[in-house]
């Protein structure tokens, strides 16, 4: 008699035949149309990119600032990575100065 039996297994679950259970026809949406969202407020307009509201008169502009947006991310990222790597190797010059300082103080004893 084994130890487990095959009735602990659980069984397939059955694959869904449609989206909804009540008939529903199935919605097609274009989601490229909620990307670019503008307001107009009189003579201005304003664009919705990447989470934030920018004042544009043309399109190509906020495609620009979200471009300059990422590049400025990617380069304090890279700003900050460096600030880490001095950190190191500060600290790794400092270990070994302490190293050399207590080696010439025995030798010297």
């Amino acid at each position: 008699m084994p130890l487990f039996n095959k009735k602990f297994e659980s069984k397939p679950i059955p694959p869904r035949t449609s989206r909804c259970n009540n008939g529903c026809p199935i919605v097609n949406e274009d989601l490229d149309d909620y990307k670019q969202i503008s307001l107009n407020l009189g003579n201005k307009e304003l664009r919705f990119a990447d989470g934030i509201w920018i004042h544009s008169s043309r399109k190509g502009d906020v495609d620009e600032v979200i471009r300059l947006n990422r590049r400025l991310k990617s380069l304090e990222e890279e700003s900050n990575m460096s600030d880490v790597k001095i950190e190191v190797l500060l600290d790794l010059l400092a270990e070994h100065a302490t190293v050399i300082n207590v080696l010439k103080s025995n030798k010297e004893k």
